[in-house]
């Protein structure tokens, strides 16, 4: 079958059908953030910036996040491919277990350290100010973003996108009201400024856990798990398990603290290159949404495949994915070039700051095929296929041994702008890039890692 096979329903149904409902709630998920950020950069650059800062522990976690449920999904996604819904749901209470567990430490950074953490970044007194208080309440969501993440996620893997949706929609219209509220002061509420921007996602994160946790329950969905159905695991289950999501883990923790680095980096240019970074990374996420959804869309169609034992399907609908991103990605590039002055209208910002990000936008757009290339790559076909390790090797190795090592020339020796710098860290992009196509041509990546796994009592999906 050709690669790019427009004739094909299935696959495009699928991706349609699961790509789709993630890529909007990836949406949602970034515009919790621009509704932040936009409200919040009427009250000037220093606010724009401390909240950025702030969110930078807030990505940390998230990562944290991702590279645990990430990894359970390729277990749930191929159990379910399997029909083993006991399978399903003893991986949702060790990603529940996992993400609760590390959820402790940051909340106790963000809530005890908050001033440490924020003056990593900057030294301006101000900026520190308001950053530490927003991320005092920042840090609460952590614990419920745990229980969250791990439901959400699991939820695709079951083919239960349509929910993970419909929450965060309702908290994204509870986020911008309260929010909006909140930092100016309008009807009766007090004006609180950034802080009040932290309260209104806390009521936001606490309102979206519940309507997950009880339309899943009150529906008696895939994931209705009973306690008791949260143990008893084997150590061939659990050494099984490790193998694969523990180098996701790891890719995921060591490339946050490898992309944190760079705003180190950038902070030393001064406020105004750091609020630019931040308003272009806020508006390159509501683009980026769509290749997040492409990316988890291929990893749960390519796991049930695989799960399935259809591992020649597998293997051509991985290589379409790659394919298929290719020409999306120039096709948004494009659009993130044409819209971009419509959404650098929404902050008040200083000329200079405008100047630096139109210039700094055309270096997201030209990295963008590269950029969705190793979204798909690394998060739909490696880890769908448990290739975690080779994942983990290039995701990990360029920000690393390419990235930093460019922030640092650029920054420490050059003094560039902050554009050039950009260009120069994000050809790890493309080394990522070529890494990773070759190995899916190699057909290497692919690895069943369900087939042999039985449970007692086990629970089959008719």
């Amino acid at each position: 079958m050709r690669v790019l096979d427009l004739k094909d329903k299935r696959f495009w149904g699928m991706m349609l059908k699961i790509g789709l409902p993630i890529a909007i709630q990836n949406l949602i998920f970034n515009s919790l953030s621009l509704v932040d950020n936009v409200l919040v950069g009427g009250l000037g650059e220093d606010n724009i910036a401390a909240v950025g800062i702030a969110g930078k522990l807030s990505f940390i976690f998230m990562l944290f996040m991702f590279g645990i449920n990430s990894g359970a999904n390729i277990f749930s996604a191929q159990f379910w491919g399997k029909k083993d819904l006991k399978g399903v749901r003893k991986v949702l209470g060790l990603s529940l277990f996992l993400g609760l567990t590390v959820s402790i430490p940051f909340l106790l950074i963000g809530t005890l350290l908050s001033e440490t953490f924020v003056g990593i970044f900057t030294d301006d007194p101000e900026v520190i100010r308001i950053s530490a208080s927003y991320l005092r309440v920042l840090a609460l969501t952590f614990p419920i973003n745990a229980v969250t993440s791990s439901y959400g996620m699991q939820s695709r893997g079951v083919g239960r996108t349509k929910l993970p949706l419909l929450a965060s929609a309702i908290a994204l219209i509870v986020n911008t009201v309260f929010t909006y509220l909140l930092v100016y002061g309008k009807l009766g509420f007090p004006m609180l400024g950034a802080y009040g921007a932290a309260l209104a996602t806390l009521a936001a994160r606490i309102l979206e856990c519940f309507l997950l946790l009880f339309i899943i329950y009150r529906k008696g969905y895939e994931l209705a798990a009973r306690p008791r159905e949260f143990t008893g695991y084997t150590k061939e289950f659990l050494a099984r398990f490790i193998k694969p999501v523990l180098p996701v883990i790891c890719n995921e923790v060591l490339w946050a603290l490898g992309v944190t680095g760079y705003a180190y980096f950038y902070g030393r240019l001064g406020t105004e290159a750091f609020a630019t970074v931040q308003i272009l990374d806020v508006i390159n996420g509501i683009f980026f949404s769509l290749f997040t959804g492409m990316g988890n869309a291929c990893a749960a169609i390519i796991g049930n495949m695989i799960g399935a034992s259809e591992e020649a399907t597998a293997r051509l609908y991985a290589r379409r994915s790659i394919a298929f991103g290719v020409l999306f990605g120039f096709a948004v590039g494009i659009m993130l070039l044409i819209t971009a002055p419509l959404f650098l209208s929404f902050f008040t910002i200083s000329e200079a700051t405008l100047a630096l990000c139109r210039s700094t936008i055309i270096v997201y757009a030209v990295y963008t095929i590269p950029k969705v290339i190793n979204m798909v790559m690394v998060v739909g076909v490696l880890r769908s296929g448990g290739d975690t390790i080779f994942a983990a090797m290039i995701d990990v190795g360029a920000p690393w041994f390419i990235g930093l090592p460019m922030a640092f020339l650029g920054v420490e020796v050059l003094a560039l702008p902050i554009y050039f710098v950009m260009a120069m860290v994000n050809l790890e992009e493309l080394v990522k890039a070529t890494l990773g196509v070759k190995r899916l041509l190699s057909d290497k990546w692919l690895n069943n890692l369900v087939r042999d796994i039985h449970h007692e009592e086990e629970v089959l999906i008719s």
